[in-house]
């Protein structure tokens, strides 16, 4: 097994070597559109556009990266491998490296957009000012898990797993307006930590089902 993740995590090194170049055009991205939050009048909000331009986009990224590995190419390295948790943790843990890259990249870009703006003069947040804490590890977390969970239904249903999928997200994205009121009125009465518990509990038990698919998962 410890084989099997270190020769994946050699296989795939070479994806790191574009990190840095995505993250300084992404970091140029936010900064023009912060010049244009600052052209009209929007002063106060540039550094938040711009950490939140790089979250977002770094954040679709390592989603994409997770799913191409553990979904889409998957089959591809169980070819080759000896031995299913070996590839499957190596993959994750690829997946996980580059989420936590990106996303340390985006935090300091963003302080140090922040420092600069403060030194010219003004009072602006800094990133973890603004920005709940729980946001973070969703933003390393989540890609690996969204990756992790087509890659299972994948292995498990096929590409009709997937197809399902991706109609409920799209139906549930499209219909928000209508089924998130009534739902937000259930939970208001409850504590926050309750229906937190629970997502968390499905979460996990989801990540755990699918890991189980992939581990049995066949050419």
């Amino acid at each position: 097994m410890n084989r099997t993740t270190r020769a994946v995590l050699r296989y795939t090194r070479e994806d790191l070597k574009w990190i840095l170049p995505v993250a300084l055009f992404l970091g140029i991205l936010g900064e023009c559109l912060g010049l244009a939050a600052l052209y009209l009048g929007e002063e106060e909000n540039a550094s938040q556009i711009v950490l939140g331009v790089l979250l977002a986009i770094t954040f679709l990224i390592s989603t994409i990266v997770s799913i191409v590995y553990l979904a889409n190419q998957f089959n591809m390295f169980l070819s080759f491998s000896t031995t299913r948790q070996g590839l499957v943790a190596g993959i994750l843990l690829h997946s996980l490296r580059i989420s936590i890259l990106q996303t340390v990249i985006a935090l300091v870009w963003g302080t140090l957009d922040t420092l600069v703006r403060r030194s010219l003069g003004g009072a602006y947040p800094l990133p973890w000012q603004w920005i709940p804490w729980p946001v973070w590890p969703l933003a390393v977390l989540l890609p690996v898990w969204i990756g992790l969970f087509l890659g299972g239904l994948i292995q498990r249903f096929g590409a009709k797993g997937f197809w399902c999928a991706y109609l409920v997200f799209l139906l549930g994205t499209t219909g928000i307006s209508q089924w998130l009121p009534p739902v937000i009125d259930v939970l208001r009465p409850l504590p926050w930590q309750i229906p937190a518990a629970v997502l968390l509990v499905l979460a996990a038990g989801l990540a755990a089902l699918s890991l189980r698919w992939m581990r049995r998962a066949t050419v």
